[in-house]
């Protein structure tokens, strides 16, 4: 039982770790800015390093051009109470988000509005929900392992 709770604790250490190892996202994406896009979604990749949805906008002229929107990596939103089932295609969504810098398609998102009106962080670019997510892995860290 004792090395069960040991290996917990490196865990949850070394998952810390990685995810405050991350790179920066701001060459890529002007976290300055915000866009919100409603669209109908094409693929979820649930996946690491980023989570993907793509999705086909349509904007004011009819035109439809696919999407991109990134956010946190598959732990971190595990951590954040996403399954990975919560989005699937053919759902239309509303993603708001900061742009890509060179005017490509992307979005790195903040919340994403679900067809039921549910509204899921999970992005990477806000600080905010990156340390709360820290500070309860860091009480988890912090809580003695049960004793057999």
């Amino acid at each position: 039982m004792k090395t069960r709770a040991f290996l917990t604790v490196v865990a949850i250490m070394t998952l810390s770790a990685s995810a405050r190892a991350h790179h920066n996202s701001a060459p890529i994406y002007d976290l300055s800015e915000s866009i919100t896009i409603t669209g109908v979604v094409t693929e979820v990749r649930f996946l690491n390093p980023h989570a993907r949805i793509h999705l086909d906008v349509t904007d004011s002229s009819g035109a439809t051009r696919s999407w991109l929107a990134e956010g946190a990596n598959v732990i971190a939103l595990r951590l954040h109470g996403w399954t990975g089932q919560e989005i699937k295609a053919g759902d239309r969504i509303t993603v708001k988000g900061a742009p890509a810098r060179d005017g490509t398609p992307r979005v790195e998102w903040s919340e994403i509005r679900l067809p039921d009106g549910r509204t899921l962080g999970g992005g990477n670019n806000f600080p905010k929900e990156r340390d709360e997510l820290f500070e309860r892995l860091e009480q988890q860290r912090a809580q003695p392992a049960p004793t057999p």
